[in-house]
C-alpha cells in the first residue's frame, strides 16, 4: 500500500471533536436530516445515502481536492461495510472469552503488539475486534504470523490491514487472504503481505 494511501486511510478517523467549531455548527444544520435518515434505514444504509448525494455533489465541481474527498467519502462506506463482513465485530470482553477467559487487558496487549485484529473506535474509547479471526476458542492459524509481515513497516492502518484480508487479490487466484488461511494454506498469504507492503 503507497504511503499516500495510507495517509488517506488515517485521515477518515474525523471526530466531531477534529473539527474547527465554525464546522461544528454548520454539521449540525445536517441533524434533522441525518435523524429522519436514521430512522428508516440502518446505520450502514444511511452512511451509504449521505455519501451517495456527497459523490453526487461533488462531480458537479471541478475545484482541487474533489477527488481526494470524493475517495475519502467511498472510503469511509467501505469501511463501515468492512465492520460487517463475516459476523461483525466483538468488543474485548466478549474476544476474551472467545479466547478461553483469557483478562480483557490481555486481548487488548495482544491487539497493541499486533498480534491481534481491530480497530478504535473513538466515541466509544474502544476496540473493536473483527468476528472473523477467531475460530475454536483461538486465532485463525496463520494470522499472528501474517500480521507481522503486515506491521513490519509501521505504515499500515488498522483499516488496511483488515481490507487485506477481506479483499480478493489476483496473486491468490482471486481469492481473499482469510480464505487461504481458513484452509490452512499460510505462505501463499505471506508472499501476498509482502507484496502488498510494496
Amino acid at each position: 500500500m503507497s504511503v499516500k494511501a495510507t495517509v488517506m486511510n488515517r485521515r477518515l478517523a474525523i471526530s466531531w471533536e477534529d473539527l474547527p467549531q465554525a464546522w461544528r455548527a454548520e454539521a449540525s444544520a445536517f441533524a434533522p436530516a441525518l435523524e429522519q435518515l436514521s430512522s428508516k434505514h440502518p446505520p450502514l444504509d444511511t452512511v451509504k445515502i449521505v455519501v451517495a448525494a456527497l459523490l453526487e455533489q461533488l462531480s458537479s465541481k471541478r475545484r482541487p481536492q474533489v477527488g481526494l474527498a470524493a475517495a475519502l467519502a467511498r472510503g469511509l462506506v467501505m469501511r463501515e461495510e468492512l465492520k460487517e463482513v463475516e459476523g461483525g465485530s466483538l468488543t474485548a470482553e466478549e474476544a476474551r472469552l472467545v479466547l478461553g477467559g483469557l483478562s480483557k487487558e490481555a486481548v487488548l496487549k495482544r491487539y497493541r503488539k499486533g498480534h491481534l485484529l481491530g480497530w478504535r473506535e473513538v466515541r466509544q474509547n474502544a476496540v473493536r475486534f473483527p468476528a472473523w479471526q477467531f475460530i475454536h476458542g483461538n486465532v485463525i492459524p496463520g494470522l499472528a504470523e501474517v500480521l507481522l509481515v503486515l506491521g513490519q513497516n509501521g505504515t499500515l492502518d488498522d483499516w488496511g490491514t483488515i481490507g487485506f484480508f477481506l479483499n480478493r487479490r489476483s496473486s491468490l487466484k482471486n481469492e481473499r487472504p482469510l480464505d487461504y488461511l481458513r484452509r490452512g494454506d499460510l505462505e501463499p498469504v505471506k508472499r501476498a503481505a509482502l507484496a502488498y507492503m510494496e
